[in-house]
């Protein structure tokens, strides 16, 4: 395979986006105990804190869709920063549940605006060619940046008592301008004329820089263009699975079934180490195998590895001996990494193949909400099948979402073909 050339700011962007993600990191595994011993908050108030948090995202979704085909997705990225470090900068002034409301729902719409115009904002500053390549290796710095902020979180609080939940609170407000300086840099990058004789890769950059703004600010209907074009449905669909089965479950579900499995914390904690060494281990590789089979082929193999990491998980639960358990706890973890490696960049770049012309925000925008909707819905609906049916309850229905998932993808595959096969030569690996 041909080595890659090089991707002008490519570097300091992952340098903004490990920031940002390893602020992440720091307060993931503290938020939860903050508000509830250090503000006080009952269990009803730590819930409606993360409830605002989801949908404030999902509200703001539509919004941010409009401010990037108005301005442009890079003053919507950097905006969604500003929102993103101003909430969690009011969290870590907060001394009442009242104080909670307006910093879940700034932080909320902040990431849920970000997450609606990244995919526009990628294509635009590095080229639709390079976005698999930009969406594995941020994969990759967030899984070895956020279990980095992890560990340091947990030791700050240990340490400093109630102070460390607020040094990690302002570092996180911080990490989020980080990104934002970062994104900044890249946009007045974007402003200057590529030099004469550049390569392929920055030709291709240029064309696409040059040529987004006009086609976007003179394009109409955005989400809702989206939401009723039969082909990308097929997509979202996929997409939706794959969220509701599998990426919302590693923090969430995944602890509750190893817990009634009778594994201690530091035992569950291993497994979701494994997962994260195995993001950072595995993502180039399955970045070189998206190149070689295409975006499909990859993400149907990502189903079937997701499928045998269910058996794995399912033995952990089953099978006598804490050693053991554990083990197979480990196994699961790491197979089910490689579906994820799979799946990171091959999603997006998908999106940008389904848009019309023009109207990639919009498609964007559907996506994030899309994800969103998946990231809600898991734990509540997953969560009590796991309590109240068992593992072989959850086990079916999750065998089901992935024929879901399937079934989707073979068919947005089949109505795809026409629209795929219209896309310039040389712009894209083979879907």
């Amino acid at each position: 395979m041909a080595r890659r050339g090089p991707l002008p700011l490519y570097k300091g962007f992952l340098t903004g986006w490990g920031a940002t993600t390893f602020g992440t990191g720091l307060v993931l595994p503290l938020t939860v105990a903050y508000l509830r011993e250090t503000l006080g908050l009952p269990t009803s108030g730590v819930s409606l804190y993360f409830a605002l948090f989801a949908m404030a995202g999902l509200a703001v979704n539509p919004l941010a869709g409009k401010v990037a085909r108005a301005y442009g997705s890079g003053p919507a990225a950097v905006g969604a920063t500003v929102l993103q470090a101003v909430g969690a900068a009011w969290l870590a002034a907060a001394d009442s549940m009242a104080a909670t409301v307006p910093a879940a729902c700034l932080s909320g719409a902040g990431t849920g605006a970000y997450y609606a115009v990244q995919t526009p904002l990628l294509t635009k500053a590095f080229g639709n060619t390079a976005l698999s390549r930009v969406l594995s290796g941020q994969h990759r710095i967030s899984a070895l940046t956020m279990a980095v902020g992890a560990l340091l979180g947990g030791q700050a609080v240990e340490r400093l008592g109630e102070g460390g939940y607020t040094l990690c609170l302002a570092v996180n407000g911080v990490s989020y301008l980080v990104h934002g300086a970062m994104l900044v840099r890249l946009l007045r990058a974007e402003r200057q004329p590529a030099p004469s004789g550049s390569g392929s890769a920055e030709r291709d950059q240029s064309l696409a820089s040059s040529a987004e703004p006009a086609v976007v600010r003179g394009a109409r209907g955005g989400r809702s263009v989206a939401l009723s074009d039969p082909v990308f449905l097929r997509l979202l669909l996929v997409q939706i699975a794959l969220v509701i089965f599998g990426i919302a479950q590693v923090d969430t579900v995944v602890p509750a079934i190893l817990r009634n499995a009778d594994l201690s914390v530091s035992a569950i904690s291993v497994v979701i180490a494994c997962n994260t060494v195995g993001v950072i281990l595995f993502q180039g590789l399955a970045l070189r195998i998206v190149e070689r089979i295409g975006y499909v082929a990859s993400l149907t193999a990502a189903i079937l590895i997701w499928v045998a990491a269910m058996a794995a998980l399912t033995a952990a639960v089953l099978v006598p001996g804490a050693g053991v358990r554990l083990a197979l706890g480990a196994l699961f973890g790491l197979v089910f990494a490689v579906g994820e490696c799979l799946i990171a960049p091959s999603v997006q770049p998908l999106v940008t193949l389904t848009a019309p012309a023009g109207r990639l925000e919009g498609y964007a925008a559907a996506t994030s909400l899309a994800h969103g909707l998946g990231a809600l819905v898991s734990p509540l609906v997953l969560l009590p099948v796991v309590d109240g049916g068992g593992v072989w309850s959850y086990l079916a229905l999750q065998l089901g979402g992935y024929g879901i998932a399937l079934f989707a993808l073979l068919s947005f595959r089949a109505r795809s073909a026409r629209r795929l096969a219209c896309v310039p030569v040389g712009r894209e690996t083979i879907p």
